[in-house]
C-alpha cells in the first residue's frame, strides 16, 4: 500500500512538474480518494492559451511522468487536435 502511494504522489508531482514547465495555467489538482468508486486517486486540470502550447504541455507530461515516476499512461486522447488532451494514468486521470 505504501510503495502504491508513494508511485501515485511521485506520479503526481511528475506531472504538476511538466504543466508548470510549459507554463500551463490554472492547474488544480482534485483528491477524489474519500469519494467511494472514484474512477482514479487524483485528476489533475489545467488549460493552455493556445493548440501548440496544450500539446506542448501534454508531451511535457509525457516527458516527466516518464523520466520522473517511470509510469507511461494507460490511454491517451485527444493528442491529435490538441483542443483537449486526456492521459489516464488508472490512479492519476490528467
Amino acid at each position: 500500500m505504501t510503495k502504491r502511494k508513494n508511485a501515485t504522489e511521485n506520479l503526481t508531482s511528475a506531472v504538476i512538474e511538466g504543466i508548470r514547465k510549459k507554463k500551463g495555467e490554472d492547474i488544480i489538482l482534485m483528491g477524489l480518494k474519500n469519494i467511494p468508486n472514484a474512477v482514479a486517486e487524483y485528476f489533475i486540470i489545467c488549460h493552455g492559451k493556445n493548440t501548440p502550447q496544450v500539446q506542448a504541455i501534454a508531451e511535457s507530461v509525457l516527458r516527466e511522468a516518464d523520466n520522473k515516476a517511470g509510469e507511461d499512461p494507460w490511454h491517451k486522447e485527444g493528442l491529435q487536435n490538441a483542443e483537449w488532451i486526456l492521459l489516464d494514468y488508472v490512479n492519476v486521470v490528467v
